[in-house]
């Protein structure tokens, strides 16, 4: 890629500057970016003042937070094809594919972690390698694509499995790792950390991150820059393939198993976190840190209504509403940048 087309790629991108902020336009702009972690920390205080013996707890917290490590690195995968403007649907799918291939192999196999572990992540890739290769060379609407490859990975776990968890032969090695802490805080987050890393590095300080940008932002533009569209949304599919790949393998290190059943319960949850967090941190643009807080703050949220007695219903109602607002803010966030861009 030369300069010239590096210079246009990085224009097509960038958001217009802002110049000559009043004072009320930068407290909109603070309230833009910061707005849900003052949220968040309004949820904390609010809990813990009505919970101070439940919620408010050092085991809550912790569980809270080696609960949903899994659960924020699959939100962070989905964020990489709709970077490039991209839903994928099969995310949940597979997650639970490759739990049970992670788990499969372990049980019935005796494959050892160094084989197991990257056979889930290759698992992972290869789907996404499917997705984007329909997607990108067959030019097949994406919902379309990963809503059936979700629908094809959740039968064939079914007809694996018969329904039933995979519940031996799974290393102590692995589940120490999964439900251990390390200096007080669970190693999921460790590992959580590690990705968040990687992510952010990837879409934020590579090329390949702000091509990304660029194909999501206009893709008949990134095209006539010279940037390889095709291969672009292919390569976002595949690592985020990967990337729940992973999550698949950390999912079975935290329950112990291989759970038929649970790749049904990531979807909502990671789509609303990956939309929410675009109305953070860099407001009306996925992103890493943003996507993080989103995670934490629903399930902070959920754990509070639940300590409160509320049914089990009131689960889905919340991830469900914060899923449409969350996509209502970033569409309109998305529209602000790109009419002062």
């Amino acid at each position: 890629m030369t300069e010239a087309v590096t210079s246009t790629v990085e224009k097509v991108e960038a958001p217009a500057q802002r110049k000559g902020l009043t004072a009320r336009g930068v407290a909109f702009v603070a309230l833009q970016r910061y707005g849900l972690l003052v949220l968040f920390v309004l949820t904390i205080a609010v809990f813990s003042a009505l919970l101070p013996d439940s919620f408010a707890t050092v085991l809550n917290f912790r569980n809270i937070a080696g609960n949903q490590a899994v659960l924020a690195i699959v939100s962070l995968a989905a964020i990489i094809p709709l970077i490039c403007g991209h839903f994928d649907l099969s995310i949940g799918a597979v997650l639970g594919l490759t739990s049970v291939a992670t788990a499969a192999l372990f049980s019935k196999y005796a494959a050892p972690m160094w084989v197991a572990v990257p056979a889930g992540v290759a698992i992972g890739a290869l789907i996404g390698l499917f997705n984007g290769l329909l997607i990108a060379r067959l030019h097949v609407n994406a919902l379309i694509t990963t809503l059936g490859t979700a629908t094809v990975l959740t039968g064939l776990v079914t007809l694996y499995t018969d329904g039933q968890s995979i519940l031996t032969g799974i290393p102590a090695l692995l589940t120490d790792l999964g439900s251990g802490t390390w200096l007080g805080i669970p190693c999921t987050l460790y590992f959580l950390g590690l990705v968040a890393l990687f992510t952010w590095y990837l879409l934020e300080h590579t090329p390949f991150g702000r091509y990304l940008h660029a194909v999501g932002s206009n893709p008949i533009a990134a095209r006539l820059v010279g940037l390889k569209v095709d291969r672009l949304v292919i390569q976002s599919f595949v690592v985020s393939g990967a990337l729940v790949g992973f999550g698949g393998v950390l999912q079975v290190a935290r329950q112990g198993s291989g759970n038929p059943q649970v790749g049904v319960f990531f979807l909502m949850p990671a789509l609303s976190a990956a939309f929410l967090g675009a109305t953070s941190i860099q407001p009306g643009r996925f992103n890493v840190p943003g996507t993080i807080l989103a995670v934490f703050f629903l399930a902070t949220s959920v754990s509070g209504l639940s300590l409160l007695g509320v049914d089990n219903w009131v689960e889905a109602i919340f991830n469900g509403t914060a899923l449409v607002i969350a996509v209502a803010l970033s569409t309109v966030l998305s529209r602000r940048q790109a009419g002062q861009s």
